[in-house]
């Protein structure tokens, strides 16, 4: 068991390793490249607001009830509080108790306490539990590593993202103890070779009940996927990765039975040992910029605690996902490796201030930009001065 255990633990530890080595190397290859600018990776987790379907110690209408619970391990470590009953270490969760409380906050504070959810000895429907994270903007999510506390990694469960702020949830991984589970009750085959940037794939590797508490489970979105050499030219693999609600959708605890036969579902001194724990949630993510920033800080009075691109390429919004007033003259785009694709200003001679971009105009070559060429479809708004100029030479309406 030990030597499974250590060769689980060296495994995370080189993913783990191998993800910053990708995050450092992505901003290096950003800061040198100097055309599409990335913000640095953080650990967007701190700052979210997490909440969970149901909690130890506290009812379904979240008021304050005692919850027996015990652990698969054996004694506790020296100063922890409770008891032994029939020779398993329990104690109880009490969330008027600082001590003894173990609400969803804990999962990200940064702290050794822990989330714990109810266990099943309170009902097997408490198998199914969700964590929830709402970042309140959209980001790019490179790697998620959660930390369990005491209980096993669970059995069966759903990383799901929502990029429409938790209107609508799509799986991003699968974690399953089989194949077979993969395939009935995913849809897919386990380890499948990754072969597109947005495939969704099934992994088994960390659905095993050992080790029985303080297990890791590390996800890379990025990692091993086509794209993951030339993300800033990889729209697919770009959006992907993006997201403003991240879920983990709890299905099945991890048992030492495998499965829970019919005459021990009933049995308390069996279920009361069941249950999902979390004491750390980190995740990597950076602020959606479009290539048109490498700095993203809280800069709207209105939204203090939204993270705002400082947006280059003469583009404006949070995201930099637009063209700034009277610089319409092309059509926004994101900046690639390759090309910056500035927005240009429209060449209004100093009568108008802002202008928008008309496809019908740029395909009839019916605009002028400041360099004198009939390219583009800016169109002026607003003209201060009355002309007659015709549009061809006068880019206004």
């Amino acid at each position: 068991v030990t030597g499974k255990m250590a060769r689980g633990s060296r495994a995370g530890l080189l993913l783990w390793a191998a993800l910053l080595q990708w995050v450092r190397s992505q901003g290096t290859a950003d800061r040198v490249n100097g055309l599409s600018l990335h913000p640095p990776y953080m650990n967007i987790a701190k700052a979210a607001d997490i909440s969970a379907t149901a909690t130890c110690g506290l009812d379904a209408s979240r008021r304050p009830r005692p919850d027996l619970y015990c652990k698969l391990v054996g004694g506790p470590a020296t100063g922890l509080s409770g008891h032994t009953i029939q020779g398993q270490f329990c104690d109880h969760c009490l969330s008027d108790d600082a001590y003894k409380a173990h609400g969803i906050a804990n999962a990200i504070d940064g702290t050794e306490r822990w989330w714990q959810s109810p266990p099943l000895s309170r009902g097997l429907h408490y198998n199914k539990v969700n964590v929830t994270l709402n970042f309140g903007q959209l980001f790019h999510v490179a790697y998620l590593l959660i930390k369990f506390a005491n209980s096993p990694r669970p059995d069966l469960w759903v990383l799901e993202r929502s990029v429409d702020f938790g209107r609508s949830y799509k799986p991003w991984q699968y974690f399953a103890h089989s194949k077979r589970d993969c395939e009935e009750l995913f849809g897919t085959r386990a380890h499948e070779r990754i072969t597109r940037d947005d495939d969704v794939i099934c992994t088994t590797e960390y659905s095993r009940i050992l080790p029985l508490e303080n297990g890791e489970i590390v996800v890379s979105l990025v990692n091993g996927r086509p794209g993951s050499t030339i993300f800033n030219d990889s729209p697919v693999l770009r959006d992907f990765t993006k997201a403003t609600n991240i879920r983990l959708r709890f299905l099945r605890t991890n048992t030492l039975l495998g499965h829970l036969i019919s005459k021990t579902q009933r049995d308390p001194t069996v279920t009361r040992r069941y249950y999902y724990s979390i004491k750390d949630i980190s995740i990597g993510g950076r602020c959606v910029c479009n290539g048109h920033s490498d700095i993203c800080n809280a800069q709207d009075p209105a939204s203090p605690f939204l993270l705002q691109c400082a947006c280059q390429h003469n583009t404006c919004g949070i995201s930099c996902s637009r063209c700034c007033p009277g610089f319409n003259q092309e059509p926004w785009q994101p900046a690639t490796t390759s090309l910056a694709n500035r927005c240009e200003p429209c060449n209004c001679h100093g009568h108008a201030m802002d202008c928008y971009y008309d496809a019908a105009i740029s395909q009839r070559r019916g605009s002028m930009n400041i360099h004198g060429e009939y390219k583009g479809g800016g169109v002026c708004l607003n003209c201060q001065v009355r002309s007659t100029i015709h549009l061809r030479t006068y880019a206004s309406i």
